[in-house]
């Protein structure tokens, strides 16, 4: 199964999305190309996590993840531990590219 891609809309965007977001942006805004940013992964370590849920990332320190402390922590294995919204994977800027509808 191939990874979904991702791209940020500007050079200064913390959130990157897929090409059906841009694709949709495109439509609604009656584009038919955008320039936009590769998203690359990488992995910081050190405690850095990234909510995929809420679309904020954490550093392992603050009351903000966990059981106690979301309304949303559903343990990945069902029953405790790691919530299922929480990875360690971020995203990078990578080149600029065009995406065309």
């Amino acid at each position: 199964m191939k990874k979904e891609k991702y791209y940020f809309k500007r050079s200064d965007s913390e959130i990157c999305r897929t090409v059906a977001y841009f694709d949709s942006y495109m439509q609604q805004n009656n584009l038919t190309e955008i320039e936009v940013f590769e998203a690359e992964p990488e992995i910081i370590g050190g405690g850095i996590f990234w909510c995929k849920e809420h679309l904020f990332c954490g550093d392992g320190t603050t009351d903000t993840c966990g059981k106690k402390n979301c309304k949303d922590y559903e343990p990945r294995n069902k029953i405790s531990g790691v919530c299922k919204h929480h990875t360690h994977r971020l995203y990078t800027h990578g080149n600029k590219v065009t995406l065309r509808l």
